[in-house]
Parts: C-alpha cells; structure tokens; sequence
C-alpha cells in the first residue's frame, strides 16, 4: 500500500511541475507584439551587433528602472542611445542619451529581458548581457 501512495505522489507532483513551463511571458520563439516598431541595433557584452525591430523592454515599448528612490520610464521613441554599465549586484546601470541632447541614469534589473526580430527569427537578450542600444 505504501509503494502505491509513493509512486501516486511521484506522477501527481511531476504533472504538476511540467504544467508549469508554459507560465509567464511570451512563447518561445515569438517576439512580444507592441503598439510601435522600434529598430534598433543592440551591441551584446562579446561585442556582437545585431539589428533588431519590433524592439521590446519586457514587452513594453520604453525602458523602466530606478532613479534614485523612485521609479521612472523613458520611451525608446525618445532616446537616441543606451550604454550598460558592469553589473552591480541586482542592477545593471543605464546611461539614457535622449533625442534631446540630455542624459538620464536609471538603473535596470538583472531579470528585465529585451526582445526584438531579427528578420530571421526571435531574439531575446537579458540586460547583464548587453553592452549598447543604439535607437534608429
């Protein structure tokens, strides 16, 4: 009777769990749709440049962050270029150049993912991993 009670909780618990990779964000492979089509050309961490459009902050068309004890976001449409400083912890800084000629710092999380088309398919990056964002 025991050895069935174990294995009953074994399959139930690993139904369970597997039900659970299809949680949270945008399928695999897909590129969150956006109410605007932001090109840009990201430059990763290796150096690598790449084009991207469709161009997304966690799905959302502006970069998001903290600025001192507050929050604030910027719209990619409103920015010119975006330099990542090293890793701090949770964060990774952000150097904003705006259209405007001015300069904001924000700081990003370490989770927030940037997705974009390649022309030949998704593309996802996490902020640790990028070096520029240069907005066309």
């Amino acid at each position: 009777m025991r050895k069935i009670m174990t294995a009953a909780l074994v399959l139930l618990t690993a139904t369970v769990l597997m039900g659970m990779g299809s949680l949270g964000g945008a399928p695999e492979g897909e590129v969150p749709k956006t109410d605007e089509n932001i090109k840009v050309q990201l430059t990763d961490r290796s150096g690598v440049k790449i084009e991207l459009t469709r161009f997304s902050m966690n799905g959302k068309v502006f970069i998001e962050g903290k600025r001192g004890a507050g929050e604030m976001s910027v719209f990619f449409h409103d920015l010119k270029e975006i330099g990542f400083g090293p890793v701090n912890g949770d964060a990774v800084p952000a150097d904003l150049l705006l259209k405007s000629g001015r300069r904001v710092q924000l700081s990003i999380r370490t989770g927030a993912v940037f997705h974009g088309d390649t022309g030949d398919g998704a593309y996802q990056i996490s902020a640790p991993n990028i070096s520029r964002i240069q907005i066309h």
